[in-house]
């Protein structure tokens, strides 16, 4: 076990604790959870409504999972999706209500009203990380990322393998770790892995070439550079060299969230991604420019039309 690198803080949300050997507390905790100022997020456990409706789903399943540290046991390790929200791990669908772990070296799943405990199914890998500031233990990047890639469909896997390998996970361990799994599942995990690319920069990204893929359009370069003397190098989410079509994926929470803004109001940042458009249609090998939303993402109707729009081929 080794101390964990640098991931994504505890969010912002302090939790309160009913403790039985204090029911006055106890009491006044309910009694401002009924009044609608806290929120109950686990037996026990609530939150200021005001600062957990201000957070994301993967830093409210953060949360749940760093508040319930006193009741995960001490061989008890955070695992699966709950290890992904740790981790800074993104998932697309509904975090789950319950925190996934394993008790290392144990075959039996076991649940209950909190935690969901899942059969270690490979003793041998047992790369954890335990966090100072509480003691907590979770899979390492890459054990999180054999125990995800095993249990999620394709699309969400690569989503998950993606981002773990941007984190610094190594491809040979995870492909070592998945091989020694059970046959089901297996053949879908090595097929994500050998898909994912850890120079993906968002989920969006991911998703785009999981669809380009299933359409069979040509396989995107990720993350390509154009450069230009005297000015800054404009990169694009995904280049199709072949077609000269580049794709960028325009995810609302860079116009939406101030942090990634650096402050500015939105109506500067869209001015300024139209400049940094009319740059990069400039460039002569770049024939067209392709703008995707999620709701792109998930339309295959619309995705393949701004593709056909763009003359770019699909097998599919």
């Amino acid at each position: 076990m080794t101390e964990s690198p640098a991931f994504p803080n505890v969010p912002d949300c302090p939790w309160h604790v009913v403790n039985d050997d204090h029911p006055d507390v106890a009491r006044v905790l309910r009694a401002r959870a009924r009044a609608g100022e806290l929120r109950r997020i686990a037996h026990g456990r609530y939150v200021p409504v005001e600062a957990w409706d201000g957070l994301r789903a993967e830093q409210r399943h953060h949360v749940l999972v760093r508040s319930l540290v006193d009741r995960i046991r001490p061989r008890f390790v955070v695992s699966h999706l709950s290890a992904a929200a740790v981790l800074g791990v993104p998932f697309l669908h509904p975090w789950p209500g319950r925190v996934h772990l394993i008790r290392p070296g144990e075959d039996a799943r076991t649940t209950s009203a909190t935690c969901i405990v899942h059969a270690d199914l490979d003793p041998t890998m047992r790369g954890t990380w335990r966090f100072r500031s509480d003691d907590l233990r979770v899979t390492n990047s890459e054990r999180t990322a054999v125990d995800l890639a095993m249990t999620l469909p394709f699309l969400d896997g690569v989503v998950a393998l993606d981002r773990l390998l941007r984190l610094g996970a190594d491809v040979r361990t995870i492909q070592d770790g998945i091989e020694r799994r059970s046959p089901r599942g297996r053949r879908r995990a090595l097929r994500a892995l050998a898909f994912a690319d850890g120079a993906a920069d968002t989920p969006g990204e991911s998703v785009a070439r999981v669809r380009l893929d299933e359409y069979g359009a040509p396989p995107p370069v990720t993350q390509h550079r154009f450069r230009e003397r005297g000015h800054p190098d404009i990169v694009v989410d995904l280049w199709l060299p072949d077609t000269g079509v580049a794709i960028e994926f325009d995810g609302e929470v860079k116009y939406r969230d101030r942090a990634l803004r650096a402050g500015a109001p939105p109506e500067d940042v869209v001015i300024a991604e139209k400049y940094r458009e009319d740059r990069l249609r400039a460039f002569d090998e770049v024939r067209q420019v392709v703008r995707l939303s999620w709701g792109d993402l998930w339309s295959e109707t619309s995705f393949r039309g701004k593709l056909r729009r763009a003359q770019v081929p699909m097998r599919h």
